[in-house]
């Protein structure tokens, strides 16, 4: 589903990703770099928590992508696959921003939420995690048990618009 793409936001599904968290302690610096070293390309750093970062990437590449993200980590972290437990909306367009605000309890238009800012909140009733991606687009992470109500809601937002 996804809304006019000549209106003021536009909502769609995004195809499945891998997902992968990692908890980094020790020497943190160090061990985000040895995992940035270690990954192929396609792959995003998101910073969710001041000591948590996912990284999102190709699907197929999960195995061997967490395998070698264990393997720079050594002894200062922890990973996890999240492959699976989320599904990806995106909301783009001049009024994304405003979207967000439709059953939200979050001020997605403070200026700071920008490029690369992330948060966690509630959105019509269900726990989201925003991502910025890009000035005009934000990827949203749900639970694939609220991802087709989600949508609905955000579309039905973006229609209000």
């Amino acid at each position: 589903m996804s809304t006019d793409p000549g209106s003021a936001a536009t909502v769609k599904s995004l195809p499945a990703a891998a997902l992968i968290a990692v908890d980094a302690w020790g020497d943190t610096p160090a061990a985000l770099a040895r995992i940035g070293a270690a990954l192929t390309d396609g792959w995003r750093t998101i910073r969710v928590e001041p000591t948590v970062w996912w990284f999102s990437g190709p699907l197929p590449d999960t195995g061997s992508a967490l395998a070698r993200i264990v393997e720079a980590l050594g002894e200062d972290g922890a990973a996890t696959d999240l492959s699976g437990g989320f599904e990806q909306l995106e909301v783009s367009g001049p009024g994304w921003r405003t979207a967000l605000m439709f059953g939200g309890v979050f001020d997605a238009e403070d200026p700071a939420f920008g490029v690369g800012a992330t948060a966690g909140t509630l959105l019509h009733h269900t726990a989201v995690r925003y991502d910025v991606t890009r000035a005009d687009a934000v990827e949203i992470y749900v639970a694939p048990s609220y991802a087709e109500d989600l949508l609905h809601h955000l579309s039905e937002a973006a229609r209000a618009l």
